[in-house]
């Protein structure tokens, strides 16, 4: 898909997510400002960004301080605000479908072994489960409804869920049709690998935080604790000093 993009944000893996995203939900809300398009969001941007400078640099004026370095320090703030804030949007729809995958996974796994096809399967959990990615499954028959073919529907909702991992899961879908692999098995190797990369992820944040506690300890017990020790010391110093 070819993305024409306007002013600063050039066609780069944010812009085309930016781009999707406003495909997908139409008007995103941003600071309370209800924003339909990139160009719309260049212009909020535009907006958030001088009238911000010109408040504070009038501000300056009536209590006759030099508010101009603030101003543009809080000019820069609302330039790149409305932006961190869409891609927060974003971050928070990935990490939904990452959390869902091993689940969804094995629920399709499951349904097929009971006797249904993929597309029954991914069906029923659209209809029968409120998550990101049942909405991605409803999405998919949406599509196809609208006259996709079905590649094009599976790049659609692939694209839509911002998450490699979803992605993989996708393409492994379609080959699979394809090529004429026996899906089920497929899944559970693809949900055993899912498990086990996110018990990995889990154990590398738990490091990480081991580590991050041991800083924390230092500054806010062992730091105080050295204090408490030398505060009484410090008259007898002073004393031979």
């Amino acid at each position: 898909m070819k993305l024409n993009l306007p002013g600063n944000i050039k066609n780069t893996s944010l812009a085309q997510d930016l781009a999707l995203l406003f495909e997908d939900q139409g008007i995103i809300k941003v600071l309370g400002i209800r924003i339909s398009s990139i160009e719309g969001l260049i212009h909020v941007r535009l907006i958030l960004t001088f009238s911000s400078a010109i408040i504070f640099i009038f501000s300056g004026f009536l209590f006759g301080k030099n508010f101009i370095l603030y101003s543009l320090l809080v000019a820069i703030i609302f330039y790149f605000l409305p932006v961190e804030v869409i891609k927060n949007k974003i971050l928070i729809i990935r990490k939904k479908i990452l959390s869902e995958l091993p689940d969804i996974v094995d629920m399709l796994s499951s349904l097929i072994k009971a006797g249904l096809t993929l597309d029954e399967a991914m069906t029923y959990i659209s209809r029968n489960y409120n998550s990101q990615t049942s909405k991605l499954f409803r999405m998919l028959h949406a599509k196809i409804l609208e006259g996709h073919s079905k590649p094009e529907a599976f790049n659609i909702i692939a694209r839509l869920s911002f998450c490699s991992e979803f992605k993989n899961l996708i393409k492994v879908l379609a080959q699979s049709e394809i090529i004429g692999n026996p899906v089920k098995d497929i899944l559970k190797d693809l949900s055993r690998v899912m498990r086990e990369n996110q018990r990995d992820f889990l154990k590398m944040k738990a490091e990480k935080l081991e580590s991050n506690l041991i800083i924390v300890i230092f500054i806010f017990i062992f730091i105080p604790v050295i204090a408490l020790f030398l505060i009484p010391v410090i008259p007898q110093l002073q004393i031979l000093f």
